[in-house]
């Protein structure tokens, strides 16, 4: 028995139209989480296989509806890929572009702006805050030299974490550079903005660090023990969805 042509478009509806309803599914039960979720989970409770829940998934992203984050293990391992529903938010853009308007004419006049006003905001900061690693410890006010990257890092680490970029503070390693501490930001709560403006958004957060290293090592200053040169970093999406922080000690 041939199949004609009207069967065969009815065919490709009713395909098409299930997987709306699919992708419907997950979209939904990606919003019912408050935190990034893995399509493994998500598969487990759809009752589908993993590869068709990332179908869906790449999908729902490129629609703008559901964004990539970093699920970081507890154990050993690289992180996973996470998914997060996008929350209705301002449109930034418009706010970069009235920034833009009113810090200077030029991209290097309103970055230069834009990194003193980072620099203010890290000030402030209250100290209870400050001084507390991701942890909840409070960092001791003496440590020897070989711990100030570490320290100073957790410090960067609980205010990037806070300000949701999903930090993961990196082990220390030994540059041409000095002494230094990489933290890996997987969720830029301004991306778009960053993206259309990095001299606004990337050079307020840089700002930022700048100003956390400088606003600790001047709690530092009554130490036993001398502070070694420092200074922060920032290396904006050097993945699409990964920017690099780090904090280095000058021999």
């Amino acid at each position: 028995m041939r199949v004609g042509k009207h069967d065969k478009g009815e065919a490709g509806q009713t395909h098409h139209a299930g997987r709306n309803r699919q992708r419907q599914r997950v979209l939904q039960l990606v919003r019912e989480h408050d935190e990034p979720v893995d399509a493994d989970e998500l598969a487990a409770r759809l009752g589908l296989h993993t590869t068709t829940v990332r179908f869906h998934l790449d999908g729902l992203c490129d629609e703008g509806v559901v964004e990539r984050s970093r699920i970081t293990r507890a154990g050993v391992g690289r992180p996973r890929t996470g998914y997060l529903a996008v929350r209705e938010r301002l449109d930034y853009r418009i706010v970069a572009e009235i920034l833009a308007l009113e810090l200077g004419d030029t991209a290097d006049k309103r970055r230069r702006r834009v990194e003193a006003a980072g620099r203010r905001w890290a000030e402030r900061i209250p100290d209870g805050v400050l001084y507390e690693d991701t942890a909840g410890q409070r960092i001791p006010d003496e440590v020897g030299p070989a711990k100030f990257v570490e320290a100073r890092a957790a410090l960067i680490t609980t205010v990037f974490d806070r300000m949701g970029f999903g930090p993961e503070l990196t082990a220390a390693r030994k540059s041409s550079d000095g002494n230094q501490r990489t933290i890996r930001l997987y969720r830029c709560p301004v991306r778009d903005l960053a993206r259309d403006h990095p001299e606004v958004a990337c050079a307020l957060h840089r700002g930022l660090l700048q100003g956390l290293v400088t606003k600790s090592a001047a709690r530092g200053g009554n130490s036993a023990v001398s502070e070694p040169r420092m200074h922060a970093e920032l290396k904006p999406f050097v993945e699409p969805e990964l920017c690099l922080a780090r904090v280095i000690a000058c021999d």
